[in-house]
């Protein structure tokens, strides 16, 4: 299993907005990717940062998902970053909530 990690700042303001966005746009359309397992989203507003990590069944699909979706995804959400997200891959060790079988 697989995870993506997305970190931003969110624009002075705009949190309500982002979180709105993440449940009525990001999460329904990583529903319907193939692989797609789980989000978790944070914020912290005292900082103005956000955190989201999404779990997927292999490498491949979250490439596939980075790739074909993710771009127009974030298109959609420019408004309430500033700057570019930061985003990195990990592969998962431990899960209490998926059954993770050591590689």
């Amino acid at each position: 299993m697989y995870a993506r990690l997305v970190k931003a700042h969110v624009k002075p303001g705009k949190f309500d907005l982002a979180t709105r966005r993440m449940e009525e746009k990001v999460i329904p359309l990583l529903r319907k990717q193939r692989g797609f397992r789980d989000e978790l989203s944070f914020l912290d507003k005292d900082h103005e940062e956000s955190i989201a990590i999404s779990f997927w069944d292999n490498e491949t699909d979250l490439r596939t998902y980075e790739k074909d979706v993710y771009p127009d995804l974030m298109k959609s959400m420019t408004d309430t970053f500033d700057g570019k997200p930061e985003v990195r891959h990990f592969e998962v060790a431990n899960s209490t909530w998926y059954k993770i079988h050591a590689a």
